[in-house]
């Protein structure tokens, strides 16, 4: 996704809380400090790189902690990330990262704009269970495909069965968060099942990240605001739910 930042002055512009989108990249120049923390991290499997981005915001206190950052994964070797913020990030382990185009996130938004987007969630919704006081969360393709007769189990009814799936998560995303799309104006580029150890052994951590890219119109400017700095979907501390944004021709 091109630059994601929309700077240019609108009618009618919505006032909100600073944050920075920056790019960076684990380049340790100071090899003892990586392995200080390395061991520890990579016994959490899929956690380490939401766990080695924590050290671009040391000394942030517990209470500050929840929703302080999105980060998307662009590569593995070397790795590197898109992160969102709501402090700039700054290399608190000294000659671990390289940290690039550090600059304040501002999009102007106006009811009616057209933007284009690249969004990768964890699409899911609460599941209820007879007899338990709470739901389970749900996969939306897994829950779609389970209702589906076995003969109707080909891959082309799969496939249609996940896209429809998806696109409806998406446009309930899209009545709370400020957004809409047109029939035909988003694509699904993947589907990718992942499942990492948990913080307890014997449990792993499974879900379904869809990859979704196309042309949305905003319907409500500060809920949409709000939403590109909370994120949205689950999944986030494994590099999910932070939505690119440019303009659309």
């Amino acid at each position: 996704m091109p630059d994601s930042l929309l700077n240019a002055p609108p009618d009618t512009p919505t006032e909100a809380e600073t944050l920075y989108e920056s790019r960076v990249v684990l380049e340790p120049r100071n090899l003892p400090a990586l392995h200080s923390i390395m061991a520890p991290h990579a016994r959490q499997g899929g956690q380490f790189a939401h766990k080695m981005i924590w050290t671009l915001f040391p000394d942030m206190p517990d209470a500050r902690r929840p929703d302080l950052f999105l980060f998307h994964v662009e590569k593995e070797k070397p790795f590197t990330a898109i992160i969102r913020s709501r402090r700039p990030p700054v290399d608190g382990l000294g000659g671990i990262w390289r940290i690039e185009k550090i600059r304040p996130f501002d999009p102007q938004l106006v009811a009616g704009q057209r933007l284009r987007f690249r969004l990768r969630a964890v699409a899911s919704h609460w599941q209820p269970q007879p007899g338990a006081k709470r739901g389970r969360r749900e996969d939306v393709v897994v829950a779609a495909w389970r209702k589906l007769a076995e003969a109707e189990r080909t891959p082309e009814r799969l496939e249609e069965t996940a896209q429809a799936a998806c696109l409806e998560w998406l446009a309930r995303q899209g009545a709370r968060c400020g957004f809409s799309f047109a029939p035909g104006m988003v694509e699904l580029r993947d589907y990718e099942w992942s499942s990492t150890p948990g913080k307890q052994r014997r449990r792993h951590i499974s879900f379904g990240a869809v990859t979704y890219e196309g042309v949305l119109t905003v319907t409500e400017p500060v809920a949409l605001r709000q939403a590109l700095a909370d994120g949205l979907g689950n999944g986030r501390a494994f590099g999910n739910g932070l939505m690119q944004i440019a303009p659309a021709p």
